[in-house]
Order: C-alpha cells, then sequence, then structure tokens
C-alpha cells in the first residue's frame, strides 16, 4: 500500500488534455526556436552570390596566390639561362706612392703605370669594372625551365578546378538553403495540422463521444509536429551558415523571397560551358604534373653533361686629357665537367623517378574518379526524375487517405490511432516530395558541373 501511494506521488500531474504540464520556460523557449531570426545577409539574385564567392572566397584567393607563385618560380628557372651582367663603379684616392695605382676588381688588382701613355690617370681615379656572363650549353637548366613551366600550367588548371568546386559547392549551398526553408514551412503547417486535430479530440472528449486515449494520442502526435518544427528550424541555420561560410561572410546568409532555383542551371550555364570532348580541369593539372615529373627526371640525369659558358669582363679608366680609357678586355669559355660529387646526382635521379611514378599514379586515381563521377551524375538526373514522379503519388495517396481518414473519425468509425498515423504519413510524404523536387535541381547542377569548364 505504501509503494502504491508512493508511485502515485512520483508520477507527474496531467492535465486536462492528458499530457503533463510544461515547465514555465518551455513555452517561450520553444517559440524562440522555432521562430528562426532573419539571416543578416539576403541574397536576391544568382550573379550577387557570384560576386561575393569571386571577391571573398579564401580557397579562389589561395588558388590564385598559388598561380602567383607558380610563375615566380618559372621565371626563377629562366635566369640560369640568359646573360647574367655585373657593373661596379669606384672612385679612390693615392695618399702615398707616385709610380703606380692599384684598382680593386673582382678577379684581382689592376696595376695603372702613369707613365705608359701620354694620358695620366686622374686623382682622384674613376674605375668601371663590367662583367657578362652567357650559358651556352645547360642541359640541367633546360628541363628545370620547362619542368617548371609544367607546373605552372598544372597550378592553373587546377585553379580552374577549384573555381569549378566553389561555384558548385555555392549552387549546393543555395539548394540546401531552399530545401531547409522548404522543410521548414511544411513542418509548420503539419503542426498547425496536429494542433487542429488535438483540438478535434479535445471537444469530442467533452461532449462525450471520445476518450481521452485519443486526446493522449494526438497530444503526441503535437509534441512530435513541435519537435520535428523545431528540429528543421535548427537545420535551416546550418544551412545558412554553411551558405555563409561559402561566400566568406561572418554570419548567416539567406535567401530573398523572390530568389528561384527553376533558372539555376541556365545561370550556371553561362558562368561554366561544357566540356565538349576536353579534358577536365583536375584531370589536365595531374597530366602537368606528370609531365613536369618526367621534366626533373631528365633534369637529374643531365646532370652529368657538362655546361659550357662564355665569360667577359672589362676594366675602364678615368684619364686626362680625355675621358677613359680600357685597361683590359677579355673573354673565355668555361667547360665545367662534373666528376665526382659524392653520390648526390645519383640519388638524386633516384627520387625524381619516385615522384615520377607518385605523379603517374595520381593522374590514374583522378581518371578513375573522374569516370565514376561522370556515371554516377547521368545516372542521377534520371533517378531523381524517378524519385520525384513516386514521391508525388505517394503524397497524394497520403493526402487522400488522410482525408478519408478525418471524416471517418469524425463519424465515429476511425480510431485515433488510425487519424495520428495517417498524419504522420502525410506530413513525411509533403517532406519527402520536397526534398525529392530539390534533388532534381541538384542532380541537374551535379550532371552540368561534373563536365564542365569555369574559367577564372
Amino acid at each position: 500500500m505504501l509503494l502504491a501511494l508512493f508511485l502515485l506521488t512520483a508520477v507527474p500531474a496531467v492535465t486536462e488534455a492528458g499530457v503533463p504540464p510544461p515547465a514555465a520556460t518551455e513555452p517561450e523557449l520553444a517559440e524562440e526556436l522555432i521562430t528562426p531570426p532573419a539571416p543578416e545577409v539576403v541574397l536576391t539574385r544568382w550573379d550577387e552570390a557570384v560576386g561575393r564567392l569571386r571577391a571573398r572566397s579564401v580557397e579562389l584567393r589561395t588558388a590564385l596566390a598559388q598561380l602567383e607563385l607558380a610563375g615566380a618560380q618559372a621565371r626563377l628557372t629562366l635566369s640560369p639561362l640568359l646573360p647574367e651582367v655585373r657593373a661596379s663603379l669606384s672612385a679612390q684616392q693615392r695618399l702615398a706612392g707616385r709610380n703606380s695605382l692599384t684598382i680593386e676588381g673582382g678577379d684581382g688588382n689592376v696595376d695603372v703605370d702613369e707613365d705608359a701613355d701620354e694620358s695620366r690617370p686622374t686623382s682622384p681615379l674613376v674605375s668601371l669594372r663590367a662583367s657578362a656572363v652567357q650559358t651556352v650549353l645547360n642541359v640541367p637548366a633546360w628541363q628545370a625551365l620547362s619542368a617548371a613551366r609544367a607546373r605552372e600550367r598544372a597550378v592553373h588548371a587546377s585553379a580552374r578546378d577549384t573555381w569549378r568546386l566553389l561555384v558548385r559547392e555555392l549552387a549546393r549551398g543555395l539548394v540546401a538553403v531552399v530545401a531547409a526553408e522548404r522543410v521548414v514551412e511544411l513542418n509548420r503547417m503539419g503542426l498547425t495540422q496536429a494542433l487542429a486535430r488535438h483540438r478535434l479530440t479535445q471537444e469530442a472528449e467533452q461532449l462525450g463521444s471520445g476518450r481521452k486515449l485519443d486526446t493522449l494520442r494526438t497530444g503526441r502526435d503535437l509534441e512530435l509536429a513541435r519537435a520535428e518544427l523545431l528540429s528543421s528550424v535548427e537545420s535551416l541555420r546550418r544551412a545558412r551558415d554553411g551558405l555563409g561560410l561559402a561566400l566568406g561572410a561572418d554570419a548567416e546568409v539567406g535567401l530573398a523571397p523572390g530568389f528561384r532555383l527553376d533558372g539555376l542551371r541556365d545561370e550556371l550555364a553561362t558562368l561554366c560551358r561544357p566540356l565538349r570532348g576536353e579534358p577536365r580541369a583536375d584531370l589536365v593539372a595531374a597530366s602537368q604534373q606528370l609531365q613536369a615529373a618526367e621534366r626533373e627526371v631528365a633534369g637529374a640525369r643531365a646532370a652529368y653533361v657538362p655546361t659550357l659558358g662564355l665569360q667577359s669582363s672589362l676594366t675602364a679608366l678615368s684619364v686626362d686629357p680625355g675621358v677613359a680609357r680600357v685597361s683590359t678586355w677579355n673573354i673565355a669559355a668555361v667547360l665545367e665537367v662534373p666528376i665526382w660529387d659524392g653520390g648526390t646526382r645519383g640519388a638524386t635521379v633516384r627520387a625524381e623517378r619516385a615522384n615520377l611514378a607518385v605523379a603517374g599514379e595520381q593522374l590514374e586515381s583522378v581518371r578513375r574518379t573522374l569516370g565514376v563521377e561522370v556515371a554516377r551524375a547521368r545516372r542521377g538526373v534520371a533517378l531523381a526524375e524517378a524519385l520525384r514522379v513516386a514521391a508525388r503519388r505517394a503524397r497524394d495517396a497520403a493526402s487522400q487517405t488522410d482525408t478519408l481518414t478525418q471524416e471517418a473519425f469524425r463519424e465515429g468509425v476511425a480510431t485515433s490511432l488510425e487519424l495520428v498515423q495517417s498524419a504522420e504519413e502525410l506530413r513525411e510524404a509533403e517532406r519527402t516530395l520536397a526534398l525529392r523536387e530539390l534533388d532534381l535541381v541538384q542532380a541537374r547542377v551535379e550532371a552540368l558541373m561534373v563536365e564542365a569548364e569555369c574559367p577564372l
């Protein structure tokens, strides 16, 4: 007996509707979560979204910076093949000694005899030293230049592919926000319908034609509908957060009421063009990386080849009378023959061969992935269309079932369990149809973007 009294006191109080009374703060919290705040940034047009993406995308700016770096590195590899010219100008005053002057030079000192000519060095003495070096035969440098240019082309193709992926993610983000807004709208309508059914069972109970069990069931369905709305509102806010991150905004980004996805595929077609048999940018980048690795292997092997260059130096002095006198001017051919470097060249060839093997495997991986993506995208459109048709038929059937169930319940034929089940099925069918329609839009976007080229 004492145990029974204890259990009765432990059970929370039940209201007339048959559900436990909520806490004092729960209605306010639910109302705040059910009504999401307006986003700080609202997009009205597709070109506005693209402009924000181009101006604020961290990934795009990083890709452009890497492209600039690759161009600079290619220019650095060109410098050993171009002439190198140096010049130095000096002025000196003799403090002691009468017979000669000494000019400091890069290759040693030059003695100046004051009595060698009618023209005499000036005091202070102004001297000019100039030298030039030109490479005639340098196979490793040529191979390094070819590899650097191939890597620059690879980085440029990678930047174009990065822009393609960013545009695709932008389209996905827009579709995700529209889908989340649609689900919130449907769940809000479902909550309104669940509330109407709950009131219907309450009225039937008050009139004596209904049971408390019916009220409890519709009350539970009402709470489930409210929970679904709360979850969908949070999903909407997360979708807006994701779109904001894609556009480089530190706040939620939403869409204006007039923003439509019907022409999204046409808008994408103006920004990106179909490949029409051309290789995609990521495949081009992998191919150029493989070509660069091949050039680097050839450059490592070319380190065994001698190099040939020309060197010339000139020295000029200020004289009186006159302006200047060329003291020395020579030219030399320099042949450098590598003999032994401790095994560095052999290890370099070995390392570059390994890099070549890695680049080849990466190219094969990109080719296989591209084939799978294209096949999936082509199947995806037909599958999304079939799923949308099936979802529409299921929604129509669920709507008719719910209408007939409500009429039967009013007539006392159907039970509250059937009423709740038909309501849940209708809400689920409405959500499924909305998502399937947006999935079709997404599938068409994927089919376009998987075989597209998006110029920077």
